[in-house]
């Protein structure tokens, strides 16, 4: 999740000052992927345009409440697993749980859900 990894991203490197901007800009973009990193793809990675990525990315993948609704809508829209082997029931499962961690990392209080869906 791009919003997990620009929380941890700003607590462990962009507000350490012992890491220069151009540092900060090499390490955020060496770990993008996808289509935050096709958004940012034709900035040049310098220290004078750090805080232009950051701008670009912050309002799209620094929302919570987007994050959070994202995994609700997955968890909403889950389809079974397609066969009863072992490893399809795992993987289920594995892709659950991983939401269900992101949102608890998101401060959500997942236990009390279970009133809304009985």
């Amino acid at each position: 999740m791009v919003k997990i990894f620009l929380e941890q991203f700003e607590s462990s490197v962009d507000k350490n000052q012992s890491v220069s901007t151009i540092n900060k800009h090499v390490f955020l973009r060496g770990y993008l992927e996808g289509k935050p990193k096709r958004l940012v793809d034709g900035i040049a990675v310098t220290a004078e345009t750090y805080e232009q990525t950051n701008k670009i990315l912050q309002p799209r993948y620094g929302d919570k409440n987007r994050i959070i609704q994202a995994h609700l809508d997955y968890l909403e829209d889950l389809q079974p697993a397609q066969s009863d082997s072992p490893e399809a029931l795992n993987s289920t499962y594995v892709e659950c749980h991983r939401r269900f961690q992101a949102l608890k990392a998101l401060v959500e209080n997942i236990d009390t859900w279970g009133a809304f869906y009985h």
